[in-house]
């Protein structure tokens, strides 16, 4: 039997095809073996998540108290530095000298500078001239890219590996890939799930466990002083060991 089964063999590998088909099996073993072990080594040495997002101060710009805007002096997306001139304001006039509607009036009474408390960007625009105003009514909101950080939502089957201080690659893609470095500042004391307006009740009889996510805080080292926009998408991988 055994004699049969050899001399299969090399009647297999006596042929061109037979050496051809061994060759390809061979490798597509050798490469089975080679991808699993460096996805085995990249799971116990790293954590990576495309659930990542660029986070950032924004500071909203309101009104103080009742005015009407005169002029608008920034757009979505302009640069101003701290003490720059953001909006000019007046005093409303009497609601008897409406000239036109949505709240439109004559020339306000007097007028004061509204200025930038930061240097960052302007995020959204959420007033316009002629404009009236109540106290709070938001004029414009900043956003301060001096101070940005990075948000990841980790699964709750990797949290045990994540400790602050750990190295993190941190690739942008709003720049192409960019990879930047960071480590890991803290981790949240909640899931994501406890944030959601309508959190999941899991009281029924029917329930289906699902795996929960969790917010880390990445600090992000940016030599080059690269515009990182908040809300944007960037993936992490964390050294782990």
């Amino acid at each position: 039997m055994a004699n049969k089964l050899n001399d299969r063999i090399k009647s297999v590998f006596a042929t061109t095809r037979g050496r051809v088909i061994f060759i390809v099996v061979a490798v597509i073993v050798v490469g089975g073996i080679i991808v699993g072990a460096y996805l085995g080594y990249q799971n116990y040495k790293y954590v990576s998540t495309d659930n990542a997002q660029i986070a950032g101060s924004r500071i909203s710009i309101n009104a103080t108290t009742s005015s009407q805007i005169i002029t608008l002096d920034v757009d979505y997306g302009s640069y101003v530095e701290k003490g720059q001139e953001i909006a000019t304001v007046g005093q409303p006039r009497p609601d008897n000298q409406l000239v036109g509607q949505m709240g439109l009036k004559e020339t306000p009474v007097g007028s004061a500078a509204i200025e930038s408390p930061i240097n960052g960007y302007v995020a959204a625009v959420w007033a316009y001239p002629g404009q009236v105003m109540s106290p709070g009514t938001q004029i414009v909101t900043l956003s301060d890219i001096s101070d940005t950080w990075v948000i990841a939502n980790i699964s709750e089957a990797d949290l045990y590996k994540i400790e602050p201080g750990q190295a993190v690659e941190i690739a942008v893609d709003s720049l192409g890939g960019l990879k930047l470095k960071g480590n890991v500042v803290g981790i949240a004391a909640a899931s994501a799930a406890t944030f959601s307006l309508l959190p999941a009740n899991n009281t029924t009889g029917n329930f289906i466990k699902v795996t929960q996510l969790v917010p880390i805080k990445i600090s992000v080292e940016n030599p080059g002083q690269y515009i990182l926009i908040p809300g944007t998408s960037v993936e992490v991988k964390i050294t782990v060991r």
